[in-house]
């Protein structure tokens, strides 16, 4: 429940007065948003709704899959890397 965090009037409100410049956001205060969210209006400038799991794109989840892999290598090679554990 991200999208409590902000309130929608605020930010809109200080997007249309130009007080903060753009803003981007991932998460809406409830889902499915209703068709007249507030900040899903058309004349709100400088605001970007984008998706809560783009990163599963594809290609991230290829990277995050060779990620793993090298480091369980790594690791079953005695060279482990991004350890918390001392040396």
């Amino acid at each position: 429940m991200r999208g409590v965090i902000v309130n929608d009037a605020d930010l809109a409100g200080a997007l249309r007065s130009g007080e903060i410049g753009p803003a981007r956001i991932d998460a809406l205060t409830h889902k499915p948003p209703d068709d007249d969210h507030l900040l899903l209006a058309d004349n709100l400038p400088d605001l970007v709704v984008g998706s809560h799991n783009a990163w599963g794109s594809v290609e991230s989840r290829q990277r995050l899959a060779n990620e793993v892999a090298a480091l369980t290598h790594d690791y079953k090679s005695g060279a482990p890397r991004n350890s918390a554990l001392p040396a």
